[in-house]
């Protein structure tokens, strides 16, 4: 079986032959096959919905039957081609490492194609103990990135220093390499923020990485552009500034369903937490959340009691990721630094 993914669908008969070209398969065909993988995930999670849903004689007919499901696996292949659910990326970096993992990046733009679905998946493997160290190249390669010098990058322990993260973290071409490139990016962001909410930073750092999968899932413009909506704040009629349409899963009444849906568009990421924490002061029904003060538990379930998320394990997942011993020492570290003062 070639690895190729197939031009017009997905075909689920040729699972076994795939099986088959994941144990074989060298390093280099490992993206074609979780891609396929994906594809035949998607096709079954869209079944599973179709078999879920109530529908009328008017489409019991086998020619109907027939006509869709060639038209959801139609589906289930532009989806994985368009940037998917993110699952592929993941199974890359399992199966081949995180350079495995930065080859397929440029084939597979970061997009809101099953943002909520993407939300799940990243938070499965965002606080978990799966990413490996910082080889001395890749430190090099941040410490000119940040300004430090190559040798105190490879250092083991090394850091780049808080305001140098956080100016290579404004450019439009910002997207973190590692989960602790992207605190120290948003960290003074989100503390400026967290002032004013009253809450604590970490969990608004936290919550960010869930939505984006630590940056590398930001939502793109029509143009490619990043949007810096960190949050997946939708642009709704009080929105007065540029928006990015793009695809999204949306829970409703416990049932998953595609919607296209608008998001704010950002100039960079201090005006995305200015708004977050607007957006939050603003809305009475987000209140009790912000009753709940530095109780992260409180604060995330009045959240999604107030109907920021239709994910009903939000709050969880997030409280999954500030209580991740891999973030703790650097959360801490950061909380107790001087080197910026607090704004605004």
């Amino acid at each position: 079986m070639s690895l190729a993914a197939p031009a017009i669908y997905a075909d689920l008969q040729g699972l076994a032959g795939l099986k088959a070209g994941a144990r074989a398969a060298p390093a280099d065909n490992i993206k074609e096959v979780a891609a396929q993988f994906e594809s035949l995930f998607v096709q079954m999670m869209v079944k599973s919905m179709r078999d879920a849903s109530i529908e009328g004689e008017l489409f019991a007919s086998d020619q109907m039957q027939t006509y869709q499901q060639m038209f959801d696996q139609q589906l289930s292949l532009d989806l994985s081609r368009s940037g998917g659910l993110g699952l592929a990326e993941i199974l890359v970096e399992q199966l081949g490492g995180r350079g495995a993992l930065d080859a397929l990046a440029p084939e597979r733009p970061a997009t809101a194609t099953g943002l909520e679905v993407q939300r799940q998946l990243q938070a499965l493997s965002s606080h978990q103990e799966v990413a490996p160290p910082l080889s001395p190249a890749v430190s090099a390669a941040t410490a000119a990135a940040t300004g430090e010098a190559a040798t105190k990058a490879a250092t083991p322990g090394a850091a780049p220093p808080l305001a140098a993260a956080q100016t290579a973290g404004s450019g439009e071409d910002w997207q973190p390499a590692t989960p602790e490139e992207y605190i120290r990016s948003v960290w003074q962001h989100a503390r400026n923020a967290a002032r004013q909410l009253q809450v604590d930073p970490a969990v608004l750092v936290a919550q960010s990485a869930l939505e984006t999968g630590w940056g590398r899932k930001v939502i793109r413009t029509a143009t490619g552009d990043n949007s810096f909506n960190l949050f997946g704040i939708k642009a709704d009629e009080r929105w007065q500034g540029a928006s990015a349409a793009v695809n999204t899963l949306e829970y409703r009444d416990g049932v998953a369903a595609m919607e296209r849906a608008a998001f704010r568009v950002y100039d960079d990421l201090s005006a995305a937490f200015a708004d977050y924490a607007s957006l939050l002061r603003d809305s009475p029904r987000y209140q009790p959340a912000l009753a709940g003060g530095r109780d992260n538990r409180a604060f995330l379930q009045g959240l999604q009691a107030g109907g920021y998320a239709t994910d009903p394990q939000y709050a969880d997942k997030i409280l999954a990721i500030t209580g991740a011993e891999r973030y703790a020492d650097l959360f801490e570290q950061l909380k107790n630094s001087a080197e910026l003062p607090l704004s605004g």
